[in-house]
């Protein structure tokens, strides 16, 4: 098994994700070949507590254009 803190890379910190704090649902950035066991695990391991679900979502990074002149 990996060492959990390579599989959790950071929480994400932002509104919508406060937001969804308060319904119990927690948001981390995580390595991109992380299966949703490994996930799973990691968060288990790492703050000991019980978790239900594991959704996950790849999101691509935004692109910096150049302006049409």
């Amino acid at each position: 098994m990996k060492d959990p803190r390579d599989i959790i890379i950071a929480p994400v910190v932002s509104e919508k994700s406060y937001g969804l704090v308060e319904r119990g649902v927690y948001t981390f950035n995580v390595h991109a070949d992380a299966s949703k066991p490994e996930i799973h695990d990691a968060i288990e391991a790492i703050w000991g507590v019980k978790v239900r679900k594991v959704n996950t979502l790849n999101r691509r990074g935004k692109q910096i254009g150049r302006a049409h002149v």
